[in-house]
């Protein structure tokens, strides 16, 4: 019997030892965000590219020498050998007769190494650039991908602050409802209410639990979406100590002032005319090397391990250029492809510097909507729950009729969770803002 006990509360205490690794508790969204800035793979993957860009970086500068070194070497066996015919007398014959006479060597090796350092390179240098924009480009744009993260994220979560208060505001209401509806059926047993009253007070509990359910459904979803942004295991529970009746509204949030867009479509038309140049000295430009040769051949009848063979070396110093000609029909239409796309950029980027300025706009002016939202809602929803109240104590009193207090509950309870969305809608916009300044 002790062993039993003793295994129940070890096991107890080992899944409480797991529950406590899976569970995660956030404060605020920026405590949320830094724990989604070190696991998610948004973050992650533009981490790797920004490492990339690096190496591409580095790479080009080697590229502007473009070191070779190639080295070759062949074996050659001269299965017949040519034959000659000479003067027979400068072998001792007769004069007036030749003597075939077999020439050259049967085993022929030759080993060779030609060095290459790129002196003049025009397209390599101009690779350069590209690289250092390409960096830069890829840096912005991982800030952008990175602020749109953190927007659905901080979206996410005051909807699930909104939708957890939402939860305890109609459970709260549904033992209203169970008050309601005992009041009604003792008015009911007394005679004072019709059957009717009575069955539309038990729908309007229907309604309300049925709500409460669907509330419960949209949380756990928005709560399995957060887990998605923010790389979370499914099992992972995660708590929230910051509720949106506590969540503080500023009133004097700075107005925005994100240039993110302008510097992303600037940086991308400059890339692209980098390329652009880059593709045109490829096409058109000379490159001038410098060239050594150092040259080993080894000649024998003998074979090629001979150590009596006759060796001889040789080697050279020079300069190469390398014309393109002619013309790669491939290269010129990369040319007009790279032209083509340059000239959209730029489009592109005009563009962004009217639209990057209308975003800050639309952003103030949400800001102020959604203030003027949250304190109207506010007001409405003090005015709903003094009314409910003062129409309770009427029904009680036996002074107002049924319809007309369910009304006065569906107001109050319709007016709470309207103030809760509104004010979640004005802390989102407020962080959307803040997200939009300082990410940059």
């Amino acid at each position: 019997m002790v062993l039993k006990k003793f295994i129940l509360v070890l096991c107890i205490f080992t899944a409480a030892i797991s529950n406590a690794q899976n569970a995660l508790t956030f404060g605020s969204v920026d405590s949320l965000l830094i724990y989604a800035e070190q696991k998610s793979y948004v973050i992650k993957t533009g981490d790797q590219q920004s490492l990339l860009a690096k190496w591409t970086k580095i790479s080009s500068y080697f590229n502007t020498i473009n070191i070779k070194s190639p080295i070759s070497a062949t074996w050659t066996d001269n299965l017949q050998l040519p034959v000659s015919y000479l003067p027979a007398e400068a072998f001792g014959g007769p004069a007036g007769t030749f003597k075939a006479v077999t020439m050259g060597q049967q085993y022929i090796t030759n080993y060779a190494i030609t060095p290459q350092i790129d002196i003049i390179n025009p397209s390599a240098w101009a690779r350069i650039k590209s690289a250092e924009l390409n960096k830069q480009l890829i840096k912005v744009n991982n800030q952008v991908a990175k602020k749109n993260l953190f927007e659905s994220i901080a979206a996410t979560y005051y909807n699930i602050l909104s939708l957890q208060f939402q939860v305890n505001l109609i459970q709260q209401h549904v033992k209203a409802g169970d008050s309601l509806q005992t009041i009604g059926e003792n008015k009911f047993s007394q005679g004072i209410i019709r059957e009717q009253d009575l069955n539309n007070i038990k729908v309007n509990q229907l309604n309300i639990e049925d709500k409460l359910n669907q509330v419960k459904a949209q949380l756990e979803q928005n709560i399995n979406s957060l887990k998605i942004l923010c790389d979370l295991k499914s099992e992972t529970n995660i708590q929230f100590t910051e509720t949106i009746e506590n969540a503080s509204v500023e009133s004097d949030q700075k107005a925005a002032s994100s240039m993110l867009l302008i510097k992303q479509a600037q940086l991308q038309s400059h890339y692209l005319k980098s390329e652009m140049n880059a593709n045109r000295w490829l096409t058109f430009s000379p490159t001038l090397s410098l060239i050594f040769n150092q040259a080993w051949q080894q000649n024998s009848n003998v074979g090629f391990t001979d150590s009596k063979a006759n060796k001889f070396t040789s080697q050279y110093i020079g300069l190469r250029l390398s014309v393109p000609f002619p013309l790669d029909p491939g290269r010129l239409a990369q040319n007009y492809t790279a032209k083509i796309n340059y000239n959209m950029s730029a489009i592109t980027a005009l563009h962004s510097d009217l639209q990057n300025g209308m975003i800050n706009q639309n952003l103030d002016i949400d800001q102020q909507r959604s203030l003027s939202t949250y304190n109207t809602t506010k007001q409405i929803s003090e005015l709903k729950s003094a009314n409910y109240t003062k129409s309770m104590n009427q029904y009680k009193e036996g002074i107002l009729s049924t319809d007309l207090l369910l009304n006065s509950f569906s107001d109050k309870v319709n007016a709470d969770i309207a103030l809760a969305g509104a004010k979640a809608s004005l802390k989102f916009t407020q962080a959307k803002i803040k997200l939009n300044n300082t990410i940059q």
